[in-house]
């Protein structure tokens, strides 16, 4: 029988060694639509867009997006490695399922917000589109303007707290 000091040590080092998960995708707006793309963590690296992204109208309600919001975090998650080309499938099928061919037409016009769930709180951070060339180029995120709320299934409340964010993008 163990001590019940070692017993203790042995249960945290099996249970307490586990890093928190981090889920995350980005909500796009265009002025004709709205893209929620899913993102994988890579295991000691940076994330990755994957195959898993949703096109909706411009006039979707709170209600809906508040639940794609949800739908696309469950379908986050953190995988072990990633190929160079998984990569380029994954990028061609983003350009194949948004018809966006480059990084120009992608940028051009839209507004981007980054959302993670971990520890049951849900980050929304706001950026400022920089467009594709100069000092200023590629997103830039405001964190004194981000916005964190507890996670639940209040649809509604997510769906507005997307639409305040990308209010602040402006």
């Amino acid at each position: 029988m163990l001590n019940p000091v070692l017993k203790v040590n042995f249960l945290k080092t099996i249970f307490g060694s586990k890093k928190p998960v981090i889920q995350s995708i980005s909500v796009i707006k265009y002025p004709d639509r709205i893209f929620f793309e899913t993102y994988y963590k890579i295991v000691d690296s940076y994330s990755t867009r994957s195959k898993e992204i949703t096109i909706s109208e411009i006039n979707i309600s709170d209600f809906e997006i508040g639940k794609t919001i949800l739908k696309h975090l469950d379908l986050s998650r953190t995988i072990k490695k990633f190929t160079n080309k998984e990569r380029i499938e994954n990028y061609e099928a983003y350009k194949k399922i948004t018809g966006l061919k480059s990084i120009k037409a992608q940028m051009k016009d839209s507004v981007y917000v980054s959302i993670s769930r971990q520890n049951n709180q849900i980050t929304f951070y706001p950026t400022i589109n920089g467009g594709t060339s100069g000092q200023r180029k590629g997103y830039h995120f405001l964190d004194e303007e981000k916005i964190v709320i507890e996670d639940s299934e209040d649809f509604q409340s997510i769906g507005q707290v997307l639409k305040l964010a990308l209010e602040k993008c402006s």
